[in-house]
């Protein structure tokens, strides 16, 4: 990339092949070209080698693609003015360097020990040839050059190179005639290598010497020199010696000055200390130097390693500007002033989330207060608890008067929001969110604000002297109540991640955190550690190698099982490769949940063995010698996991995903039709998606499939086959089954994309599919299926109503809404790559919609005639005019409010709202005469207490007489 006072140019995609022009102060596009195909692209270490792009004398560009192809470009057009190709073809360039007189075409040469530098002079106007010469170079790494720019700017620019542990430098003219000159190192030990700081056109590099000492160089009126030194820096407090370090580097206040630093930062003082050194070149004078020294508070557990830094300064009268970014995707930008302060901090790890569940919030601990503990607390008890609530009588006043003027139900959780406490509020719209990052960050954000709560960053554990990597794969929510044995008494998170290991080792790692606080929650008697020294989260290392799958194991979910209060612990089972069982946390409440629910678990993998593709359902059992023994082992390796069914599938098609079922509670097991009859729903709770593509190479199947399977005997219970989606050669695509599914209940919806566009009713576009299972063969034929064992003969008794629909836009994700009983409408949430997220309505994909007007019975239920384009209402879209881009997923939580549902869609970016499907049917509408309501129960209590003496004389008039 390259910037100009008025443009950015930059280069993109293998050796350089595409060019873009954008304006520097709007970030519009002006100009956009493909150099060369992708596939013709240079393959190169680091990718950017070989391509290059600068401005030059007169603000035209030039180019450098492939290592091999320099050209001059005109910005109005686009248009090549002219092209040189290089003849070697065992060079590669590097860099372009222009001037008023030629455009100098940086390459190296391998040979068999080291790289030689050849340069060649090209006429700006017209891309001749003017010399060339290969320089006499040793230079061991590409990175161990830089070009500088001289001061003053109208003498040539040098290369500079390390060649054997000296500094050697080539001045560029014309003829390319001048001596290869030597600056000798100073220090014995030598010159290790060469940082660009971003000062190169200013004349000023680093060169770090092997021992870790570095010198700032400076190309000053055609001499390379060095200028001054960083010294090893000793605090007051902390010796600096073994902290890790950066360099950085901006343009001074004025012309010839510039301000070079080196930053260093420390697990154990989680401190920064920034070291500047301002250079100032008047005629005559090489240079002038002041120092300063500046220390900031970094908290490396929080934000992770710095990864790069930048300086910048906005004004020239106002101090430089620390730009930080880390290894866990945190940037900030500090203000390095004699009082040095934090100017912002964004997470952008955020736009890589892969993992995020709602927690519900506790309720406040004096709701939370039991009867019976009420009954035995004291005189003195009760007055402390009293003063106590008598604190948040003034914020309870102002919220019910807030309420009752404004009429809105959504006030409620801003007037909790405002409270530090993290408590429940009214109608539950205050929830944690609990989010993971692919750079091992976890996050608890606030759904009421999207204020970040608490972050931590996972440890790597004994991987971290040979660095690893820690990527969360699931997570899981422990309510409160038995977790393990003990009470919880606040929400918890379970994370399962792989630490994959720079030497190749793979482990699974189980991180149990408090989703209020982000502490770590240990179970009692457990082994799993806290935190290191370096403040960073460690886990549980459990399974000694990469984990198959893992489970919530909870005797209240999907299990008929009646348990003692003494074996209701939820547990998280996990299977490794061998799928042998794990438990966390393993004691023995969690393992008699285990016993007790064994013979109902039943779940489904992928095998490929021996080139075939299959999907295998298992059950447990006891690996060791029974239940006992099993139970001996600590609850490791105690049980197995054994085949109980193959669902093979066809040779030219591979398994894609599995998708579970959406659970959540069922309020009705049927629908009663507008004639009075009823169609049951088919509720197997066992049912998962299975989607499928054709495998690579395959020339005989050119569709995808679609599969809902029964988990615990593997029975085929709806099957669809979509097409494939080609690219324009006619291959199979990595999108070739973009299929996008949920299943939940009865109701499956999924989307393809129809490129058949030939034939009668037929159209090409984004179809999206909506299917209702029902039970039995028809209407009033019922066969308990939420009941029934898997095995029973009707247990795949089950008919299908469905109906397919055109979207305007493809979509990237969907999820329904889902509430605390399942009683309102579920609606279909979708994100399109419009950037939208739409709410579309139950009743508009009901695929019992008549192809004719509908009859009286019909308008009962609120159908309506079919029609097959579902447009995008605006009303409906959820998003209204914000962009949220690139969504990977839509979650949805259930609040206090049977009407109410929280809807969160992440991906690039992270959107949250509440929906209402069926409306607010349990609360007051905004618009009720609340002013009405109060006066005519005014009138009423006015009325009793002036007509009550009168009653009261008349029933005694009535004694006497």
């Amino acid at each position: 990339m390259e910037v100009s006072p008025l443009d950015v140019a930059t280069l993109s995609g293998p050796g350089g092949a595409n060019f873009r022009l954008f304006d520097a102060i709007t970030g519009t596009l002006q100009l956009e070209r493909r150099l060369h195909a992708q596939e013709y692209g240079r393959n190169a270490n680091p990718l950017h080698l070989g391509s290059h792009v600068t401005f030059g004398t007169d603000g035209e560009v030039y180019l450098l693609s492939n290592g091999l192809v320099a050209q001059r470009l005109d910005t109005a057009t686009g248009i090549a003015q002219w092209t040189w190709t290089s003849q070697d073809h065992l060079s590669i360039a590097t860099d372009l360097v222009t001037t008023s007189t030629a455009l100098f075409v940086v390459a190296f040469t391998r040979s068999t020990t080291a790289l030689s530098l050849h340069v060649t002079a090209l006429d700006p106007q017209t891309g001749s040839v003017i010399s060339t010469r290969k320089v006499p170079s040793d230079v061991k790494e590409h990175r161990n050059y830089v070009v500088l720019r001289s001061f003053p700017e109208n003498l040539a620019p040098h290369v500079v190179w390390i060649e054997n542990g000296n500094l050697r430098y080539f001045k560029l003219t014309t003829e390319l005639d001048t001596e290869v000159h030597t600056l000798f190192s100073k220090d014995s030990a030598g010159y290790a290598r060469i940082v660009d700081v971003g000062l190169s056109p200013s004349g000023s590099a680093v060169a770090v010497a092997i021992d870790g000492s570095a010198v700032v160089l400076r190309l000053f009126e055609g001499t390379v020199m060095e200028t001054s030194v960083f010294e090893p820096l000793i605090d007051e407090e902390d010796e600096l010696t073994e902290m890790e370090s950066t360099f950085v580097g901006s343009p001074g206040e004025t012309a010839g000055e510039v301000i070079m630093g080196r930053v260093y930062w420390s697990h154990k003082i989680n401190k920064i200390m920034v070291d500047t050194l301002s250079s100032m070149h008047d005629t005559g004078t090489p240079s002038k130097l002041s120092r300063n020294v500046v220390r900031i508070p970094f908290d490396t557990s929080s934000y992770g390693i710095i990864v790069h830094a930048t300086l910048s300064r906005s004004t020239s009268r106002s101090p430089p500007s620390l730009l930080l970014t880390t290894t866990s995707g945190t940037v900030q930008l500090w203000d390095l002033g004699s009082n040095p302060t934090e100017a912002w901090t964004r997470e952008e790890s955020l736009a890589a989330a892969v993992l995020s569940e709602f927690v519900q919030l506790p309720e406040s601990q004096t709701d939370g207060i039991a009867d019976s503990d009420k009954a035995r607390e004291g005189l003195l008890g009760r007055i402390l608890r009293h003063a106590n609530d008598s604190q948040n009588l003034p914020r309870y006043l102002t919220a019910f008067v807030r309420r009752f003027l404004t009429g809105s139900y959504a006030s409620s959780a801003s007037d909790f929001s405002s409270s530090k406490d993290l408590v429940r509020d009214t109608f539950g719209f205050r929830q944690v969110i609990v989010v993971a990052t692919v750079q091992g960050k976890i996050f608890g954000l606030d759904s009421s604000t999207g204020s970040i709560i608490w972050s931590r960053i996972l440890g790597l554990g004994w991987a971290a002297e040979v660095g690893a990597s820690v990527v969360p794969v699931k997570m899981f929510v422990f309510s409160e109540g038995a977790t393990g044995g003990q009470v919880v008494k606040t929400p918890e998170v379970i994370i399962v991640a792989q630490r994959r290991a720079d030497n190749t080792l793979v482990d699974t790692v189980i991180f149990h955190i408090d989703a209020l606080t982000g502490a770590s929650a240990t179970v009692e008697n457990s082994v799993t550690p806290q935190e290191d020294s370096n403040g960073l989260l460690q886990g549980y290392d459990i399974v000694p190698g990469p984990v198959v799958e893992a489970y919530l194991l909870s005797p209240t979910v999907g299990s008929s099982t009646s348990l003692g209060s003494s074996a209701s612990a939820t547990a998280v089972l996990l299977f490794d490769e061998f799928l042998q069982a794990y438990l966390y946390p393993s004691t023995p409440d969690t393992r008699a949940t285990l016993r007790e629910l064994r013979p109902t678990l039943n779940f489904p993998l992928r095998s490929n063995s021996e080139g075939v593709t299959r999907v295998i359902g298992h059950s447990i059992a006891p690996h060791y010698a029974g239940e006992q023994a099993a139970d001996d082992h600590d609850g490791e390796r105690g049980y197995v996991a054994y085949a109980t069914w193959t669902l093979g599938l066809p040779p030219d098609e591979v398994v894609k995903t599995m998708i579970p079922q959406i659970r959540g509670p069922v309020a009705s097991v049927g629908k009663v039709l507008g004639n009075r009859t009823t169609l049951y729903k088919y509720l197997n709770p066992s049912l998962f998606l299975l989607l499928t593509a054709p495998a690579s190479g395959t020339t005989t199947t050119k569709s995808c499939g679609l599969y809902v399977v029964d988990g615990v005997k593997g029975s085929v219970v709806y099957k669809v086959s979509l097409p494939t989606f080609l690219s324009k050669d006619g291959r199979l695509g990595k999108d070739a089954c973009d299929i996008k599914a949920s299943l939940a209940e009865n109701w499956l919806v999924y989307q393809y994309y129809d490129p058949d566009w030939a034939g009668a009713g037929l159209s090409k576009g984004w179809k999206l599919v909506s299917v209702e299972l029902y039970e039995g063969a028809g209407i009033d034929d019922k066969t308990k299926s939420s009941d029934m064992s898997a095995f029973a003969n009707d247990s795949v008794n089950v008919h299908a109503y469905e109906q397919a629909f055109i979207l305007p836009h493809a979509i990237t994700a969907l999820s329904p809404t889902s509430t605390k009983f399942g009683m309102s409408v579920k609606d279909l949430i979708v994100a399109s790559r419009t950037h939208q997220v739409v709410s579309i309505q139950r009743n508009l994909l009901n695929p019992r919609r008549p192809h004719r007007k509908v009859t009286n019975e019909e308008q009962e239920e609120f159908l309506v005639t079919y029609e097959p384009l579902v447009g995008v209402d605006p009303r409906r879209v959820l998003s209204h005019n914000y962009e949220v881009a690139n969504v990977q997923r839509i979650v949805t939580s259930p609040t206090l409010l049977e009407s109410t549902s929280l809807v969160f869609a992440y991906g690039l970016d992270m959107f949250l709202t509440r929906v209402a499907p069926s409306n607010t049917f349990d609360v007051l509408n905004e618009n009720f005469n609340k002013v009405q309501l109060v006066l005519t129960v005014s009138g009423l209590a006015l009325a009793i207490i002036f007509s009550k003496p009168m009653v009261q004389r008349k029933r005694l008039k009535e004694k006497w007489y």
